[in-house]
């Protein structure tokens, strides 16, 4: 009896302490509807996080946040079962569920840049909803066993902006980011230029030209972004990209502070094709996928240079055979810079070492304001293009190994009790 009684303690001790983790695990994996109301400013963030089942004590696990785009309501009236789960299903399912993670799907109540406006000036106040995401997260990263170093974020359209918006006003904070179909200010490329980005447009996206601008600025600020520009696609071109097992893999992938090409690689022309929805034209051969910048940018790590194979103006990379490499310009400027032209990831090619140019020198910057998507008058609404669609917070240290230790204790105190 007395066995019996001590199992059944240390078992609750144990769930108790579990729970206080963030360890317990749901029956299933499953969709948490949550509500924050930010104490003095009566603020809401409503958000959905989905949370994986067969949690292991002890593991962490990464985290993706999704800002989902517009719609065409003035006053939109969005719920956590409407746009709650945006692309999340697809991006969980494709690369087969391999990897556990975290998803959190916040809820904004504004059109128009909701999450985040980065084509204004960063001193500008933040928009609320994407302030409370990073609130959120930071919570988050207190009760649950989420990796601190594996938080990623991306978003279509109005959550491509906010994803731009978050990734320069928290440098520090996120693994990477894949925002999708929006521009961001160049004058922010400094702050882009140390981050994993995977940006991707449509060659004739209304947004298009604002958004080279912008790649170009962190290219010729030392940055090395992945750049998919899905030729023929106007305001559509994640639906191509968020299917594709290569980047939902690319993402996870990313540590905080490590250079993208030392953890993976960039993506094949092939893979791309291979991914695309209509109309079946493949990637932009003037708009390089990769160019291998040839500096260090400031406060940021060197890159590796030649560290992903396939990808275009990367030095080391394994020849293949296919179409010959063709020289670029920057986007809206000259041509390459100093060490030749800079090769172009076409179709069916896999890029030569050694002719390895910087990338253009950038054109004058796009009139973003005119042309920044979700407004009243400018590009198509998303709703319209069928999309429903500082330091890291990191938890306290030493509590799990109090708590762990107190276990401990109550086993050893039980046996004791046994014996005498």
């Amino acid at each position: 009896m007395k066995d019996r009684l001590l199992l059944r303690k240390c078992t609750l001790f144990a769930g108790a302490l579990c729970t206080v983790l963030g360890f317990a695990a749901p029956a299933h994996a499953d969709y948490e509807p949550n509500k924050f109301v930010e104490p003095g400013t009566n603020l809401v963030l409503e958000y959905n996080l989905f949370v994986p089942d067969g949690v292991v004590a002890g593991t962490k696990y990464p985290l993706l946040v999704y800002l989902h785009a517009a719609n065409n309501e003035a006053m939109p009236k969005r719920t956590l079962s409407s746009d709650g789960k945006g692309w999340v299903p697809q991006l969980m399912t494709a690369d087969g569920g391999k990897t556990k993670a975290y998803y959190m799907i916040p809820i904004s109540q504004t059109n128009s840049s909701g999450w985040g406006d980065p084509v204004g000036p960063i001193s500008n106040e933040q928009k609320f909803e994407g302030r409370l995401t990073v609130v959120v997260l930071k919570q988050l990263l207190e009760k649950y066993p989420i990796d601190p170093d594996r938080l990623y974020v991306t978003g279509a359209s109005m959550g491509a902006r906010g994803s731009y918006d978050l990734l320069r006003r928290y440098p520090d904070f996120f693994a990477a980011g894949a925002p999708a179909a929006s521009p961001a200010s160049p004058a922010d490329a400094a702050l882009y230029a140390r981050q994993n980005i995977w940006a991707i447009m449509g060659s004739v996206d209304p947004v298009v030209q604002p958004n080279r601008d912008t790649i170009a600025a962190i290219r010729k600020a030392c940055g090395n972004p992945i750049y998919t520009e899905l030729d023929g696609h106007g305001h559509d071109s994640w639906r191509s990209i968020y299917p594709m097992p290569e980047f939902i893999a690319w993402m996870f992938a990313q540590r905080r502070g490590v250079p993208w090409t030392e953890v993976s690689q960039a993506p094949t022309p092939e893979q791309i094709l291979a991914a695309e929805q209509a109309p079946v034209k493949g990637l932009n051969a003037t708009q390089p996928l990769v160019v291998t910048p040839n500096c260090v940018p400031p406060g940021g790590v060197a890159p590796t240079v030649g560290g992903a194979p396939n990808s275009g103006g990367s030095a080391g990379a394994a020849s293949g055979a296919g179409a010959p490499s063709t020289s670029s310009a920057g986007a809206g400027g000259t041509s390459s810079g100093p060490g030749g032209a800079a090769p172009v990831a076409g179709a069916g090619m896999q890029l030569g070492a050694g002719n390895a140019g910087v990338a253009g020198t950038a054109g004058p910057a796009g009139t973003a304001g005119s042309a920044a998507d979700d407004g009243a008058t400018d590009v198509p609404d998303d709703a319209a293009q069928g999309c429903t669609c500082s330091s890291a917070g990191r938890p306290k240290q030493g509590m799990t190994a109090t708590l762990l230790g107190a276990l401990a204790a109550v086993v050893v105190l039980g046996g004791r009790r046994r014996r005498s």
